[in-house]
């Protein structure tokens, strides 16, 4: 078939997605389709040097095209001008310019990409395919990007329409899932449930970490976004509350919004906590393998919106998880029934400084739990048991 897979960022840029997305056109290449790539140029993070690559090249035996957008971070005007010429984009390369069996697209831009590209798959008679790695507008909302009551109504309704077009909606948790079926749409949307694989990186190994390992006995590692959908004041809470205990710390590895709050924070109380900034894949893989547990979290009530894939990668390591999530999530259950990590409620400073302890006292425990977190990632997120439901989606 001829297929079009459609995001905002694309390899070598740096979001997650951006290889994710890679490693499934480059199995549907394997499966015999011909597949075509629209993204833009390389500009995620302005943090990470971003080199400009052909506009046009074959990538893995799929033909990518990558449109000159300029950085929109922390540019809200620009991002808006960015997801409606992409999406201009969209429409003359799937409708005007080439007809396809199969679009494709996934949640950057947000609501617009989805509608522009199940727009042009009606129009060409295409089968439509929304990979919704996050759902919007309702993570805008709890956000407060979204707040406006008719700005939330109007996107809502243009990505309920999209969703309706889907055959199928991909999510990655049931909690997902949950969300797109409970919304007063009037339509019930097609949703299937791949969650993510560990993050693909190029080299397997490092040979030494570029920075300081933490001398404690027990390193917590949280590595990714720094931003305001992780809730991570809790943690920093936590860390403050355990500044006494030299065995226990923090190494906080990436960037974001939040990123110069949280350090004056942590810095001002005298915490035990180490910012290192943004990292190649390898180096982060290097960090969670040596550290004691990884941690992830987000804000009360997201886990219904979004599944942090960060997760999949700390697992693939044998590091165990420490989730700050409400308990009855799909991410919280995830972890605990599996027994490779521990679930605290989110935002509980309080229960996050038991945890950690429980966690740094007990070596035992924390070697069955990397095991756990072994035999997880390989019976359920192992690269090539997702990569084939991928396979499976397009026959």
């Amino acid at each position: 078939m001829k297929v079009l897979a459609i995001h905002r960022y694309y390899w070598p840029d740096t979001p997650p997605y951006a290889s994710m997305l890679r490693a499934i056109v480059k199995q549907w290449v394997s499966d015999g389709h011909e597949v075509d790539v629209l993204s833009s140029q390389p500009s995620y993070k302005v943090c990470v040097e971003n080199r400009r690559q052909p506009r046009r090249e074959s990538v893995d035996g799929a033909q990518v095209v990558r449109m000159r957008l300029p950085p929109e971070s922390g540019r809200p005007v620009i991002r808006i001008l960015n997801a409606l010429r992409f999406g201009v984009g969209i429409f003359w390369r799937a409708v005007i310019r080439k007809r396809y069996d199969v679009i494709m697209v996934s949640t950057s831009p947000p609501v617009l990409g989805g509608w522009f590209a199940a727009l042009a798959a009606k129009l060409s008679g295409a089968r439509f395919i929304y990979h919704c790695m996050d759902i919007h507008p309702e993570i805008g909302r709890i956000s407060g990007e979204f707040s406006n009551p008719k700005v939330f109504n109007l996107l809502s309704k243009l990505d309920s329409w999209a969703c309706a077009q889907a055959r199928p909606v991909v999510v990655l948790s049931q909690d997902m899932a949950d969300s797109l079926t409970g919304r007063k749409s009037g339509t019930i949307p097609d949703t299937f449930v791949i969650n993510n694989f560990s993050l693909p990186s190029d080299v397997d190994e490092v040979a030494e970490l570029p920075f300081e390992w933490p001398k404690a006995r027990f390193v917590l590692i949280f590595a990714g976004n720094i931003g305001r959908f992780q809730g991570l004041d809790a943690l920093i809470d936590a860390m403050i509350a355990l500044k006494s205990r030299s065995d226990i710390h923090l190494l906080m590895m990436g960037e974001g919004v939040e990123k110069d709050r949280l350090t004056e924070k942590a810095r001002h109380a005298g915490a035990n906590v180490t910012f290192v900034g943004h990292q190649s894949v390898q180096t982060a893989k290097a960090a969670m393998a040596r550290a004691g547990a990884g941690f992830v979290s987000l804000l009360p009530e997201l886990y219904r919106f979004a599944y942090p894939s960060k997760t999949m990668t700390y697992l693939e390591q044998g590091c165990p998880v420490l989730v700050a999530v409400e308990p009855s999530s799909c991410l919280a259950r995830d972890v605990v029934e599996s027994g490779s990590g521990l679930a605290v409620p989110a935002g509980d400073a309080d229960a996050l400084s038991e945890a950690l302890i429980k966690m740094a006292e007990s070596q035992e425990r924390l070697s069955e739990m990397r095991q756990r977190a072994l035999d997880l990632s390989s019976q359920a997120f192992a690269t090539d048991v997702v990569l084939a439901r991928w396979s499976s989606v397009l026959k």
